[in-house]
Order: structure tokens, then C-alpha cells, then sequence
């Protein structure tokens, strides 16, 4: 992702398309406006949509799953009164 939107690309020789035809769901980009669309009906755009809409794994959901839980245990030999 970018932060810009589509049509405020600046024109770059070295880059498909100039770099006005860019797909920011899989991060390429295209040489005309028929490529960009003929991609965004793949099989492959789909599935990257559909991943990104996916929430992601924290570390502490892996952990969970993992049975690496943090438990809070009563200390073993109780408080010590001086």
C-alpha cells in the first residue's frame, strides 16, 4: 500500500505501463488498463483479496494454541510471616 492514490502516480520509463497501471492488492504493475483488469479477474487476485481479508495471527494466539499459557499460580509455600 501505497498511500497514494492510483491516479497520482508520477509517469517512470522503467516501470510497466509507465507506472499508471499498478495494482496495490498484489503490488504489480501493468503495461495497459486491459492487463490491469483482465489481472484483477485471476484467479491469483482473487485469493490475494481474500487474504488480505483474513485477520492475522498474534504471537500471543500461537502461544495459546501452543498450551504455552502464562498461568498465574498462589506461590507454593504460602506467604512467609517474619
Amino acid at each position: 500500500v501505497t498511500g497514494v492514490p492510483a491516479d497520482k502516480f508520477e509517469f517512470d520509463d522503467e516501470l510497466p505501463g509507465g507506472g499508471q497501471f499498478y495494482c496495490v492488492e498484489t503490488g504489480q504493475h501493468f503495461a495497459d488498463a486491459k492487463a490491469l483488469a483482465d489481472h484483477k479477474k485471476s484467479r491469483y487476485y482473487k485469493r490475494r483479496c481474500k487474504e488480505l481479508k483474513e485477520e492475522k495471527y498474534t504471537q500471543e494466539e500461537a502461544e495459546r494454541a501452543a498450551g504455552m499459557t502464562k498461568e498465574k499460580l498462589p506461590p507454593a509455600h504460602g506467604a512467609m510471616k517474619t
